[in-house]
């Protein structure tokens, strides 16, 4: 699996370190390290089970250690396990060692694929920043959203299968990793030149990704200075355009094997 390939790159880096603090909010969580490094990802609030208890270390998270909460990311027990494990990853990601696709040219992740005249793209959720920079162009989207009966012009996750194939680049959503769907999307991506991962939820973790058939990731480093202004915004429902000023986008490309 992707996620146990990056727990074992971050793995390293997180040993001795401990949860300084989590914030959890509708549409983000946080998590920050005793080092001062932080992550963000997503939460999938309509996924979450009708339970009072979401989350049995409630309580307990402080303090606990790193790359414990980070090894639940690849457990799948649950959305809210697996995206705090998947903030511990981001944030030990070696952020200074990754090579923008290009320094000089704007890090959004329409701009690190390979986009032709004509081509047929699939999106996979309803990822609003792509989908305004892909329309008016020569090429036609197909959008697919889990709770597609919400938005216009959008395909269930049960067309996934029949239409991905004919997409020759594919954007997915990174949240496609906290609720496990992501390999089985990527079965159904076998005509595409170019998948870009994209999303703050995206472990910035290339060689994880090697031989996967993703060709790209775009996500985001959260910067250490802005922390208590990150975990404020989570704690006060934020949402990523309000956080983004605390952050800087990375596109990065994935090592052909």
């Amino acid at each position: 699996m992707i996620l146990e390939k990056v727990f074992d790159s971050a793995s390293l880096r997180l040993e001795g370190r401990k949860i300084r603090d989590v914030r959890i909010g509708l549409g983000l969580m946080a998590v920050e390290l005793d080092s001062g490094l932080i992550g963000v990802t997503y939460v999938l609030r309509n996924e979450i089970d009708h339970t009072c208890g979401v989350l049995p270390q409630a309580g307990n998270l402080i303090g606990m250690p790193a790359v414990e909460a980070a090894g639940w990311a690849a457990e799948g027990n649950d959305v809210i396990r697996s995206a705090l494990g998947l903030a511990v990853l981001n944030a030990a990601a070696q952020f200074d060692k990754l090579q923008p696709i290009d320094e000089n040219s704007d890090p959004d992740a329409v701009f690190a694929a390979d986009i032709r005249p004509g081509d047929t793209i699939g999106v996979i959720g309803y990822i609003g920043p792509v989908i305004s920079r892909l329309q008016g162009r020569d090429h036609k989207i197909l959008i697919f959203e889990r709770d597609a009966e919400k938005e216009e012009q959008v395909y269930p996750e049960s067309a996934e299968p029949e239409l991905l194939p004919n997409c020759q680049v594919v954007f997915i959503t990174s949240s496609t990793l906290i609720n496990g769907t992501l390999e089985s999307l990527l079965h159904h991506c076998s005509g595409a030149r170019d998948i870009v991962m994209v999303g703050s939820s995206t472990p910035l973790y290339p060689e994880a990704f090697a031989g996967t058939g993703v060709t790209s990731l775009s996500g985001t480093e959260w910067l250490s200075e802005h922390s208590a202004s990150i975990l404020t915004g989570v704690s006060q429902c934020a949402g990523i355009r309000q956080l983004m000023k605390y952050g800087r986008k990375i596109s990065v490309k994935v090592p052909k094997q």
